[in-house]
């Protein structure tokens, strides 16, 4: 789908986006190759797009994510998710009134991880590099402006898939639990009632030193950030077949192969 994005230059909206494919213009080379006439747009048009695909296909051959992801609009970064998939960092985090973030959950190539409030939290910015894809639910409007208030010298990754906007395109309204339900993924019975003030509660019964409420707050937000993966690639599927591009349907990967890595931090703990 990067190949086939267009969005590049002012005047060059989804619409328009969509009549190229619709004529047969289905990639860059086919874009580059093409005439006015072909492409069906004012020639100043022609020649900015085409400019501005040698450019985005330049730091796409050079792995640059970040050249790409900038190059882009915002909210076509769900197209970045095929290529750069391997580096994509899924994450959520707890937050409580009086303390801020104290939960951050993650999961990366290497597995996922936790890290807590006057533990290891610090080392939150290391595990979300700027040339990292990151993917989140409702992440542009609510983890991301936490975490740069609380790491102020951190700066949020260009590249960023938010699940919440990529799934109210597929008609989806509702929160992270719904739509987890929605397509199958529900979590199990003990965490299935659990919301983010329970979260907070269970971070205040943690410091207190209750390890069965520090487990259970782990293990909840572990749950978000694993089904954001089977989240992110259902989504993927979905948008290429909407696009009319069925061909480049993704794998998708469902939390088992993790759920050992996960109890392995639990018992850690």
């Amino acid at each position: 789908m990067i190949r086939a994005t267009f969005q590049l230059v002012r005047g060059l909206g989804p619409r328009r986006e969509r009549a190229l494919w619709a004529a047969g213009l289905r990639d860059w080379t086919d874009v580059l190759g093409a005439t006015a006439t072909d492409l069906r747009l004012p020639l100043k048009l022609c020649d900015e797009l085409k400019v501005a695909v040698e450019e985005l296909r330049a730091c796409f051959e050079a792995n640059d994510l970040v050249g790409v992801a900038t190059r882009m609009p915002t909210g076509e970064h769900w197209r970045l998710f095929e290529a750069f998939e391997s580096r994509a960092v899924y994450l959520d985090i707890e937050t409580d009134r009086e303390e801020g973030v104290t939960v951050v959950g993650l999961l990366d190539r290497e597995g996922p991880r936790c890290l807590l409030a006057g533990r290891d939290l610090a080392r939150v910015p290391g595990y979300v590099p700027a040339d990292c894809l990151l993917v989140t639910f409702n992440g542009a409007s609510f983890d991301v402006p936490m975490l740069r208030k609380h790491f102020e010298a951190w700066q949020a990754p260009p590249a960023h898939m938010d699940l919440r906007h990529v799934w109210n395109r597929l008609g989806h309204w509702g929160g992270l639990k719904a739509l987890e339900d929605a397509v199958g993924i529900g979590r199990p019975a003990h965490l299935k009632h659990l919301d983010g003030s329970h979260a907070s509660w269970l971070w205040q019964h943690a410091r207190l030193g209750d390890r069965a409420a520090l487990t259970k707050l782990v293990e909840y937000n572990l749950y978000d950030v694993i089904n954001l993966r089977t989240l992110a690639a259902l989504g993927w599927n979905r948008m290429v077949q909407q696009h009319g591009f069925p061909e480049r349907v993704l794998p998708v990967s469902f939390r088992g192969d993790v759920l050992y890595d996960v109890s392995r931090l639990l018992m850690a703990l």
